[in-house]
């Protein structure tokens, strides 16, 4: 491409220099006004020239190019949101959603919004930032006498059980919610983002964790501030050398922290507010 363009320059000169005896009787009788202007437009057609061979060789930048965002559990539906809203504010960007299958291998072009960081051998190539926070919460029936419980007890209870998702997670609730000696434990963004708090209103509560004698519910002050116990780290992962990809990383840890509190995570820090004074 970069010869292509050195080739089109060269033949633009090779005819502006070339200008037949008729030309250049014409030429002398221009006005200074067009003597004025016409190195002007000469400049600013090489200048758009040479810009779109340049264009031509590196497409992708930190708003515009392909990317495919791979995430696991949870964090596909928060993908998807934070793919449509970045295109939304620069359309030039694809940001293509897809669930992870078995361990995420990333190749150049991808990127992973995940709740366990890499093996270590990829972190030398890899970039690793966290971007929000999810919480395990447990949920037991409105007549269930538990009134709280420690980080030993959920382990026990829990062992090797994966928190609940999707249509499990609405079934489970509704089976905690008509037993007495039910518990489920769930992530608190899948519970958060569905409609289940409205269904199960008066029917399941959410009981806070003992930390040093004293119960902590899963509310987002208690989570960023690490007061919760059982609080898990949303990771991106990406290519740092990939424009899009650390364009897409400045904007998760930036705008898209609200973003996030909108999903049902928790961001980062307490996001700032804005108060328009009339």
């Amino acid at each position: 491409m970069e010869m292509l363009c050195q080739h089109l320059f060269s033949l633009y000169l090779i005819k502006a220099l070339n200008c037949p005896s008729g030309c250049r009787r014409q030429a002398k009788r221009m006005t200074m006004h067009n003597l004025l202007l016409k190195p002007f437009f000469i400049s600013l057609f090489l200048i758009a020239a040479l810009s779109s061979c340049r264009r031509g060789e590196d497409p992708e930048t930190p708003i515009s190019g392909k990317l495919t965002l791979i995430a696991d559990g949870a964090g596909i539906h928060a993908a998807r949101i934070q793919g449509e809203v970045f295109s939304r504010y620069y359309p030039d960007a694809v940001i293509q959603a897809v669930p992870a299958e078995g361990s995420v291998q990333l190749r150049r072009g991808q990127a992973a919004l995940i709740s366990r960081k890499p093996q270590q051998d990829s972190l030398a190539v890899l970039r690793i930032e966290p971007v929000a926070y999810d919480a395990l919460v447990v949920l037991v029936g409105i007549r269930n006498p538990v009134s709280a419980m420690t980080v030993t007890e959920v382990s026990s209870i829990f062992q090797g059980l994966r928190p609940f998702a999707g249509e499990a997670l609405a079934e489970q609730v509704r089976l905690v919610g008509r037993g007495r000696q039910m518990a489920a434990l769930v992530l608190r963004s899948e519970y958060v983002e569905s409609a289940l708090p409205d269904e199960a209103e008066g029917r399941v509560k959410l009981i806070p964790i003992l930390k040093q004698g004293k119960g902590v519910f899963p509310d987002p002050e208690q989570i960023m501030n690490g007061s919760y116990p059982l609080v898990t780290t949303l990771y991106y992962v990406y290519y740092p050398g990939d424009g899009l990809a650390a364009g897409f990383g400045a904007w998760l840890t930036d705008r898209g922290q609200s973003v996030f509190a909108r999903s049902g995570f928790v961001p980062l820090s307490e996001l700032s507010r804005t108060i328009i004074l009339n």
